[in-house]
């Protein structure tokens, strides 16, 4: 299913009307009431999204993973995703600051986003804000949001739903709106497994990019510590460098590469639902992800080298003496499966773990079986315990350098922002990890 925001047509029909919720009464086809620019909304349209909701034979499955792409780079992962991996399981929404935002994604197929349950949401922030504190401040209240929040299958009658929502943090709009939506699903749902599936930018972006990375990876930690949220995040740098080798030899960069994490992810919603319970009594929240995509089996002779290989390239970094939790999803042709069964695989990613994290607690492993003649296995790691201190260090000058500008240009208000707010965002990420090493001394 798909509703879309139209843009405006200035070659309207005049025989029909359309009234904005203060009853002014409007062209039918504009956006926005021409009186009080109020949205308008074409109610027998929605309704009949609505009954061709409830239609859909497989309504409860495919509410099952909910997948959110926030801002430019998260639509662009979610779009891919739903286009060159389909994915019959999840549904869709894309949130950007503009109708020109999401119209650079105008060229996916109608059928397709119907198939995919594909909605699209203009938040409708200037792009010439620049920090996240600026858009904080207009979404205390969005009724529309807050629909298509529920629109898109986030539901209280739901068991084991889970939410991923994907962006760059140095996007203004995501460090901004990802606490807010985090809260409004908590609301809605209290059983949601949410999932944060963040990238931070690169040490070559601007120091102002860097600032709201750093500040919203601060207040996704700040906002959710409490309700056992996973936070997932890909250091920009380690993107940039990010390859892997096709089946047919091709060269693959992040943007194929990051969609096919996030498939692996959210394709197995029993795996990740078991995660996040693990991870709140726990009190994990941030983890490191590796990623290997299309190692030969035949030429690595076994899982341990090939995850010893793969653990020297981290998305994030992290140290083996402080992960405290290990998720494995691992996917297997079945020709190579039939060779060292699955029981084999099990024995050398337990071993593998043992060998590597001295104070683990709990591990998971999920194997995917594929119908492929090939020997290569692609492995996604999801390492809990990793220190916030390292994560966020490549943002740390950048940060820095921008809390001094505005200190010295006394910008606080244009801003929307005080000295004791960054203050205790940074304080946030100082106790995180105090708390941290008082867990890890408590495992040893």
């Amino acid at each position: 299913m798909s509703i879309r925001i139209s843009s405006n047509n200035r070659k309207q029909s005049y025989t029909s009307f359309i009234f904005c919720p203060n009853g002014h009464k409007n062209v039918s086809g504009l956006d926005d009431c021409a009186t009080c620019d109020m949205p308008l909304i074409d109610f027998q349209q929605e309704l009949k999204s609505i009954i061709d909701m409830f239609e859909n034979q497989n309504l409860k499955e495919t509410k099952k993973i909910i997948n959110l792409g926030i801002g430019l780079y998260g639509s662009q992962t979610i779009f891919n995703l739903s286009t060159n991996i389909y994915q019959p399981s999840s549904n869709y929404l894309v949130l950007g600051s503009s109708k020109s935002d999401l119209e650079l994604f105008s060229n996916i197929k109608t059928d397709v986003e119907s198939n995919n349950g594909i909605f699209t949401f203009d938040l409708n922030t200037s792009n010439e804000i620049n920090l996240w504190s600026n858009i904080e401040s207009s979404l205390s209240e969005n009724k529309q949001l807050d629909d298509y929040i529920r629109r898109v299958g986030i539901n209280e009658n739901i068991k084991d739903q889970t939410v991923i929502l994907t962006g760059l943090l140095g996007e203004p709009l995501v460090s901004a709106i990802t606490p807010y939506v985090l809260r409004k699903i908590q609301s809605i749902n209290q059983g949601t497994s949410r999932i944060i599936f963040s990238a931070l930018p690169s040490t070559n972006d601007t120091d102002q990019i860097q600032f709201n990375a750093y500040c919203g990876l601060s207040r996704i930690i700040k906002s959710q510590k409490a309700s056992g949220d996973i936070l997932v995040v890909l250091q920009g740098n380690a993107l940039e460098k990010m390859v892997g080798i096709d089946r047919s030899g091709q060269t693959l960069n992040s943007e194929v590469l990051v969609p096919r994490m996030l498939n692996l992810i959210s394709e197995h919603g029993t795996t990740i639902n078991n995660l996040s319970r693990i991870a709140k009594s726990l009190k994990v929240l941030a983890f490191s992800p590796v990623y290997v995509y299309g190692r030969s089996y035949e030429i690595y002779d076994n899982i341990k080298n090939i995850l010893d290989d793969a653990a020297y390239f981290p998305l994030s970094p992290f140290e083996f003496e402080s992960i405290i939790l290990s998720i494995a999803i691992i996917r297997v042709p079945e020709n190579v499966l039939q060779n060292i069964s699955s029981k084999r695989i099990e024995d050398d990613y337990n071993s593998w773990n043992r060998k590597r994290f001295p104070v683990l607690k709990e591990s998971l492993l999920h194997i995917v079986p594929v119908r492929e003649s090939s020997d290569r296995i692609d492995v996604l790691l999801l390492l809990g315990g990793a220190k916030l201190e390292n994560i966020i260090k490549p943002l740390q000058n950048g940060y820095d350098r921008f809390k001094s500008y505005i200190q010295d240009m006394e910008l606080w208000d244009e801003f929307n922002i005080t000295e004791d707010d960054l203050k205790k965002l940074e304080n946030t990420v100082v106790i995180y990890d105090k708390n941290l090493n008082k867990l890890l001394r408590t495992h040893r």
